[in-house]
């Protein structure tokens, strides 16, 4: 499969309405038209997820693709390394109803909105599961 592939038909089709791979220096691979994840901001929420705080974002939030993003949760690799795959959630600013979804593998990071207007009655949760599904795959090809 291709990077676009993994953007058009696992994420566009877990409900994601916009999504997009980058790599861990903020190179883009793929991403739904229109929606560009910036190098600086891919590259600090790729350092912060392998990291060992997400202390620095969780008061003043943090953006994607320009858009202010308060943080919600995240978990980050544990000493036993039993959080396979490092997140972070954040809710839109402006609309709190949207959520963004970052996800760090071996060579990438998985970035993408959920928003129901768009979501075709997927809900957050169940896309969340899509993507934690295709990140460890990812994981697995060392990708």
């Amino acid at each position: 499969m291709s990077w676009d592939d993994y953007v058009n038909k696992n994420l566009r089709g877990a409900g994601f309405c916009y999504a997009a791979i980058v790599g861990l220096d903020g190179a883009p691979y793929a991403s739904t038209p229109g929606y560009v994840v910036l190098p600086e901001e891919a590259k600090l929420i790729s350092d912060l997820l392998s990291s060992e705080s997400l202390d620095s974002i969780t008061q003043e939030g943090f953006k994607i693709s320009g858009q202010k993003y308060a943080f919600v949760r995240g978990e980050l690799e544990d000493d036993e390394g039993t959080i396979l795959v490092p997140y972070v959630q954040g809710n839109n600013k402006e609309k709190s109803t949207q959520a963004v979804l970052c996800m760090r593998t071996a060579k990438c990071l998985v970035v993408a909105v959920h928003d129901p207007e768009y979501s075709n009655g997927i809900s957050l949760g169940t896309a969340n599961t899509e993507m934690g599904k295709l990140c460890d795959y990812l994981l697995e090809s060392n990708l």
